[in-house]
C-alpha cells in the first residue's frame, strides 16, 4: 500500500512539473505580438499608440501575462489633413472607443464615445488635437487579450465650401443630387433658387438634397446655397427633352367639388417630408403592367395640345398587384373623386411617389412599407398613374426604376 500511494504521489509530481513547465514555456512564448493588432487610422493615416496595458490570456484565461507601456504625453503630427473631412476608421476587435478632440480656441470640441464623430461637424478650421482610447473588455471563450491603447495626435484642416451636382447639364425630368462639402457647423443648408425646393439630409462628410426638373423647366439657373456663415453659388444648365405625343379623346371635365377635394388632399403633400433619405438604390415599378403613355407626353385632343403626362400611365390589369415602388411611410392612403384610390408614400428628402387610380387600397396612413410591398389593387374604371415629385416638381419615374436618376448619385455616402 505504501509503495502504491507513494507511486500516486511521484505521478502527480510529475504531471504537476510537466504542466508547470508547458505553462511556463508557453508564458514565455507569449510577447508583445500576443496583443490586438493597432489598425486605427484617422484620416488615412496610421495612429500610432503613446501607451497601453494588455492582460495577455496564457492558459484558457486563467493565466495571463501583463503588458505594460506607461502613457506619455508625445503627440503624433499628422499635419495638415487638407479640406476633406478626415475618416476615423478602428480596428474590428474595439468594445469601447473614447475619443476627445480639442478645437483651434482650446475648447472641447467632442468628447464621447467614437462612433458619435460620425455625426460630429467642424466648426472651426485650425489646428486640432485628438486623444483615443480604444479597449477591449471582451469575456468571451477562448479567452481574448484583455486592456487598452492610448493615441495622442495633432492635425489642421482647412475646410472650404464645395457643390457638387450629379449633373451640372440636366434634361427636362430627371431629379438632380446637390452633395455640398466642406461647409463649418452643423446648421442644416438652405438652398435658394427659382427651379424648386431643396431639402437636404446630412451624409457622410457633408449634406446631400435633390432638385427635381420637370418636364416644362426651361434653361436651368442659380442654386445659392448657405449654411452658417458659408455661402456658395452653382448654375445649372436644363435641356429641353423631345416628348412625343399621342393622340387623346376629350375627357368630361371634373368638378368644382373634385378638384378642391384634390388640392385638399395632396397639395399640402407638396410642403411636407420626412427629413432622413429612406429609399435606397433603384426604384420598382408599381405594376407588373406595360407602360401605356411614357412621363411627359403630350396629349392631343382634336389637334390641340390639352396637357401632358406627369408620370406613368400603365396597362394594369383590374385586380392585379400594385405596389410600393420604394421604401418609405404612407402619407396618404384613401379615394378621391378626381384620381380613385390614391396612395401617397414619402421617401424622404422631398420625394415622394404618388400611385393613382386603384381599384383597392390596402395600407394605411402612417404606415411603414419596403419596396415591392403590396399596397393596393389597379382598377377597371381608372388608368393606374405613377408619379414621382420632388417638393412639388414632377420627373421621370422611368429613370428612377432604370437606377439613372440623380436620386441614386453617390449612395455610397452614408448618412
Amino acid at each position: 500500500m505504501k509503495k502504491l500511494i507513494l507511486w500516486l504521489l511521484m505521478v502527480v509530481l510529475f504531471v504537476a512539473v510537466l504542466l508547470g513547465g508547458t505553462v511556463g514555456a508557453i508564458y514565455y512564448m507569449t510577447d508583445e505580438g500576443d496583443m490586438p493588432a493597432e489598425t486605427a487610422t484617422f484620416g488615412g493615416v496610421a495612429l500610432e499608440n503613446v501607451g497601453y496595458e494588455w492582460d495577455v490570456p496564457v492558459l484558457g484565461g486563467v493565466v495571463y501575462k501583463n503588458y505594460y507601456e506607461p502613457s506619455t504625453l508625445t503627440v503624433q503630427q499628422l499635419g495638415d489633413l487638407g479640406s476633406e473631412r478626415p475618416e476615423l476608421v478602428l480596428p474590428d476587435w474595439v468594445s469601447q472607443a473614447d475619443l476627445t478632440l480639442t478645437a483651434p480656441d482650446g475648447t472641447v470640441a467632442y468628447q464621447g464615445d467614437a462612433a458619435g464623430y460620425a455625426d460630429f461637424a467642424y466648426t472651426q478650421n485650425g489646428q486640432y488635437t485628438l486623444s483615443l482610447t480604444l479597449r477591449q473588455l471582451s469575456t468571451d471563450k477562448p479567452a481574448k487579450p484583455i486592456g487598452w491603447y492610448l493615441y495622442q495626435a495633432s492635425f489642421t484642416v482647412q475646410f472650404e465650401p464645395k457643390v457638387e451636382l450629379s449633373k451640372t447639364r440636366a434634361a427636362q425630368g430627371d431629379a438632380v443630387a446637390i452633395l455640398l462639402t466642406g461647409v463649418l457647423g452643423d446648421g442644416t443648408p438652405q438652398a435658394e433658387t427659382d427651379l424648386g425646393t431643396i431639402r437636404f439630409h446630412p451624409v457622410s462628410g457633408g449634406w446631400m438634397g435633390y432638385l427635381g426638373i420637370p418636364y416644362n423647366c426651361a434653361g436651368g439657373g442659380t442654386i445659392h446655397i448657405t449654411c452658417g456663415d458659408t455661402a456658395v453659388d452653382v448654375e445649372l444648365t436644363v435641356t429641353s427633352t423631345n416628348y412625343p405625343s399621342v393622340v387623346s379623346q376629350a375627357s368630361e371635365p371634373a368638378t368644382a367639388a373634385a378638384n378642391e377635394e384634390y388640392r385638399n388632399a395632396i397639395w399640402p403633400l407638396y410642403e411636407t417630408s420626412a427629413e432622413n433619405k429612406l429609399w435606397s438604390g433603384a426604384f420598382t415599378a408599381p405594376s407588373a403592367g406595360s407602360v401605356a403613355v411614357e412621363y411627359g407626353t403630350i396629349y392631343l385632343v382634336d389637334g390641340t395640345r390639352d396637357g401632358q403626362a406627369t408620370g406613368l400611365t400603365y396597362d394594369a390589369p383590374e385586380g392585379s398587384d400594385v405596389v410600393s415602388p420604394q421604401a418609405g411611410v404612407v402619407d396618404y392612403a384613401g379615394t378621391l373623386q378626381l384620381t380613385g384610390g390614391t396612395v401617397v408614400i414619402d421617401h424622404g428628402c422631398g420625394v415622394k411617389s404618388y400611385l393613382f387610380g386603384l381599384g383597392e387600397v390596402s395600407v394605411q396612413r402612417g404606415q411603414t412599407v419596403q419596396a415591392g410591398e403590396l399596397v393596393g389593387k389597379a382598377a377597371a374604371d381608372h388608368d393606374l398613374i405613377y408619379e414621382i415629385r420632388i417638393a412639388n416638381k414632377s420627373v421621370d419615374p422611368a429613370l428612377a426604376i432604370k437606377g439613372q436618376s440623380g436620386l441614386q448619385y453617390r449612395e455610397n455616402l452614408s448618412s
